[in-house]
C-alpha cells in the first residue's frame, strides 16, 4: 500500500485535465491489447508515465478519459456511497482521513480506492490508481472534504458540463 500512497501523492501533481488524458491513454491501450495482454499495467510504468504526459494535442486521449472516466466515476459512487452517509464507519474514516486537507492523506483514500476499483469494476491496477486520483481530486475540490455529498455535488457539476 505504501507504493500506492507514494504514486498517489505524485500523481495530485497533475491537473485533472492530465489525469483524464493519461486514463485516456491507458485506456485505449488497453482495448488495444485485447486478449493479447501486452500493455503495461504496472504501477512502476504507471510512474514513468507521470513524467512523459504529453502537454499539448491531448484532446483525444482527454476526451478518451473523460469519456471512460465518467461512467465508473458514477458506478463508484453509486457502490461506495450507497452504504455510506455521515453516520457509516466508512464514511467517518473517510472523512476523518481528509480532515488532515493534505496530499498524505487524499493519498490514503486514493489508496483505498484503488483496490475497490480493481476488485468491483474489474480496472487494471495502474487505470484504477489514475481513476481514484481523480475521483479524489474531484470530490475534495472546493471543501477538501471526501464526502459523499461532496461526491454528488461533484457528478451533478459534471452532468451539467
Amino acid at each position: 500500500m505504501a507504493e500506492i500512497n507514494d504514486l498517489a501523492q505524485k500523481l495530485l501533481e497533475l491537473d485533472e485535465d492530465e489525469l483524464e488524458a493519461m486514463i485516456g491513454m491507458r485506456s485505449q491501450s488497453q482495448s488495444r491489447s485485447g486478449v493479447s495482454g501486452e500493455t503495461d499495467d504496472s504501477l512502476d510504468s504507471l510512474e514513468e508515465d507521470i513524467d512523459t504526459v504529453p502537454k499539448g494535442g491531448l484532446n483525444d486521449f482527454l476526451n478518451a478519459g473523460k469519456d471512460f472516466f465518467a461512467p465508473i466515476n458514477a458506478q463508484a459512487y453509486k457502490y461506495l456511497c450507497s452504504d455510506i452517509d455521515k453516520d457509516s464507519e466508512l464514511g467517518k474514516a473517510l472523512s476523518t482521513v481528509m480532515s488532515d486537507k493534505t496530499t498524505e492523506a487524499a493519498a490514503k483514500v486514493t489508496a483505498f480506492l484503488s483496490p475497490v476499483l480493481v476488485t468491483q469494476f474489474a480496472l487494471p491496477q495502474a487505470l484504477a490508481v489514475l481513476i481514484g486520483t481523480l475521483i479524489v481530486k474531484k470530490v475534495a475540490k472546493g471543501a477538501s472534504d471526501f464526502t459523499c455529498s461532496n461526491w454528488k455535488k461533484s457528478l451533478e457539476g459534471e452532468a451539467a458540463a
